[in-house]
């Protein structure tokens, strides 16, 4: 082989790197924007479900009076529970 080929096939393998590196390139940021857009959408509709629970709570009467907004302890034993 002379050097002209050499020089050719040489050029030819990188080529065929670099071309293979940027189709792998994009196929993987293409996934990782798909997982981004993925984590967002879910993160978006979890913050909605944690705001309608938030708002749709309703005071539990048998916590002596315990209204919206406040908040109690208790001690749980021996089967029975005692309110603060």
């Amino acid at each position: 082989m002379n050097t002209k080929t050499t020089e050719q096939m040489i050029m030819i393998g990188i080529t065929f790197l670099l071309i293979t590196w940027t189709c792998s390139l994009i196929f993987v940021m293409n996934k990782l924007n798909n997982e981004i857009n993925y984590i967002t959408d879910m993160t978006y509709y979890h913050s909605g479900v944690l705001e309608t629970i938030k708002e749709d709570l309703e005071p539990i009467s048998q916590f002596k009076g315990l209204t919206k907004y406040r908040t109690f302890s208790c001690i749980i034993g021996d089967g029975q529970m005692y309110y603060d």
